[in-house]
């Protein structure tokens, strides 16, 4: 029973580790993130004031604040709300952060006990008292100091000293800039996404920039003597703009380069909400995984609010025909079936973008969503948020719901 103890010991601390870890695992309905606690104070106050009940968390290892109205491990429950929030509110950015914030607990752990045995006691035997003989004394009588002839300092030769020469840091070829994104709403900075220079307009290649660094550019080689400068900046319309290499029109940052400000907008929503982490697979109308999380929370919505209707928007990425995998009639909806699912060689983007529109209906109707509350609508590539051959290209490819109330 002694030996069984120890090891009960070691296997309860750790099964109270692993509960707590668990435990910290929660889901976060999030409205905001900030750096500045100025901003995340403002944003608590707002929100308070409409009724919700807001607070905040620092994320263990960053400098951000999570601004959060729910804090809870039932995942469903989180996306339920996320999803009204969106559709109801002004907050139609909430999203859900999986994760823990703030401080983690740390576990305890028991140690097994272990049982000490008794060292068995060793005597000592007494060393022999060895009597010491007087060693006779030797003096020893210092040596003299060796007296070495005067040197004439006259005659020295110094050695040259070279100045250090400072080091110079090479600058890249071209002319500095900074292309400062300012967000038309609050006149506040935007440094995400990305900003694309190139020759022209239509131009197939192009040199990508991150908004809010300084930046090299080579004299372009067009007769213009300009560029094009394309945003493309997730949840903002897209920017195009041109300005002249040698005379440009902006002021003086303090290494000299030279500041291209381009304001931007926020993409119109109203009453669309964009499902970003609804997603497909390349090419074909069936969902991924990580897509039944924000259905769910649609679903939960609908299922509360009885005079909700829907109009589904499907878009996807361009206006030309393609290879595509269709969803069988009986396959999942979150992964792929060979024995059902059926390839077409030459679809077209809008009915492509249709079957993507019927998949999210086939969902909702399975979860027991009436028919007369959904419709459908393919759009195609006709409506991008972005340019196609662009890095945010296949952001294009995603689904709208329209709600409608009555």
């Amino acid at each position: 029973m002694k030996k069984l103890f120890p090891f009960l010991a070691l296997v309860f601390g750790l099964l109270h580790h692993s509960s707590i870890a668990q435990e910290n695992l929660n889901y976060y309905v999030t409205i905001g993130v900030f750096a500045k606690t100025d901003n995340v104070n403002r944003l608590i106050e707002k929100a308070n004031k409409e009724g919700l009940t807001a607070q905040s968390a620092n994320r263990v290892g960053s400098n951000l604040n999570y601004v959060y109205v729910l804090a809870t491990t039932e995942k469903r429950k989180a996306y339920a709300l996320a999803v009204k929030l969106r559709a109801e509110t002004e907050y139609k950015d909430t999203w859900v952060f999986e994760g823990s914030l703030g401080e983690v607990p740390v576990a305890e752990v028991i140690e097994p006990a272990v049982e000490k045995k008794e060292e068995p006691v060793v005597e000592k035997k007494e060393e022999p008292v060895v009597e010491k003989k007087d060693e006779p004394v030797v003096e020893i009588k210092p040596l003299e100091p060796e007296i070495k002839p005067a040197i004439d300092s006259s005659t020295l030769v110094k050695p040259i000293e070279k100045p250090i020469e400072p080091i110079v840091e090479k600058k890249p070829a071209g002319k500095p800039f900074y292309f400062k994104l300012r967000n038309v709403a609050d006149n506040s900075e935007v440094k995400s996404g990305e900003v694309h220079v190139q020759e022209a307009v239509r131009a197939t290649q192009y040199q990508a920039f991150k908004p809010g660094e300084v930046v090299y550019l080579e004299a372009p080689k067009n007769k213009r003597g300009s560029y094009t400068v394309v945003t493309q900046v997730p949840g903002y319309s897209p920017l195009s703009t041109v300005f002249n290499y040698q005379n440009p029109a902006g002021e003086k940052g303090s290494s000299d380069e030279v500041i291209i400000e381009l304001p931007v907008t926020k993409a119109k929503k109203g009453d669309y909400v964009d499902f970003n982490n609804v997603k497909f697979f390349k090419n074909s109308s069936i969902l991924q995984a990580g897509s039944q999380n924000e259905l769910d929370g649609l679903v939960d919505l609908m299922k509360e609010n009885v005079k909700y209707k829907l109009k589904i928007h499907g878009h996807v990425n361009g206006t030309q025909s393609r290879e595509c995998f269709v969803r069988g009639a009986n396959s999942s909806f979150f992964a792929t079936n060979p024995s059902a699912d059926r390839t077409e060689k030459n679809m077209s983007s809008k009915d492509l973008s249709t079957l993507r529109a019927e998949t999210v209906k086939d969902y909702l109707l399975s979860q027991g969503i009436d028919a007369s509350r959904l419709s459908t609508k393919g759009e195609g590539g006709k409506i991008p948020l972005y340019p196609e051959g662009g890095s945010l290209g296949p952001l294009n490819d995603r689904i709208e719901i329209e709600f409608t109330k009555h």
